[in-house]
């Protein structure tokens, strides 16, 4: 009976979730979207920039897949690329106000699930 119960919720877990991450986490493809939102969105509440070479040393995707990762999300306006005043050179990355607020809402459904 307990195995039984937990492959229900289990089911029913996966189900939700995918429904939504595909309405409101449209924006997340694969797991390497997601280590990388994380991140960025780790960093931004720690007040840290964070690079590629960051991101890169996370080991959140390998650099070309990183790379390629980046490109799209941005494309997607889900991160911004931000060059910094004190050196053009240097590139940070943020989150939009889209990406966090639909991050937001997928964080209160998740704490108002009751099982």
């Amino acid at each position: 009976m307990l195995f039984d119960n937990l492959t229900r919720i289990v089911a029913h877990e996966r189900s939700l979730l995918w429904f939504v991450q595909r309405s409101l986490l449209w924006f997340v493809r694969s797991r390497e979207d997601w280590n990388i939102i994380l991140a960025i969105g780790h960093a931004a509440e720690q007040a840290e920039p964070i690079g590629f070479k960051q991101l890169a040393l996370l080991e959140v995707a390998s650099p070309s897949t990183l790379t390629r990762k980046l490109k799209r999300l941005i494309s997607d306006d889900v991160i911004r690329r931000v060059a910094q005043p004190q050196d053009g050179r240097m590139v940070t990355y943020t989150l939009t106000k889209s990406t966090t607020d639909a991050f937001r809402r997928y964080e209160r459904l998740l704490r108002g699930l009751r099982w």
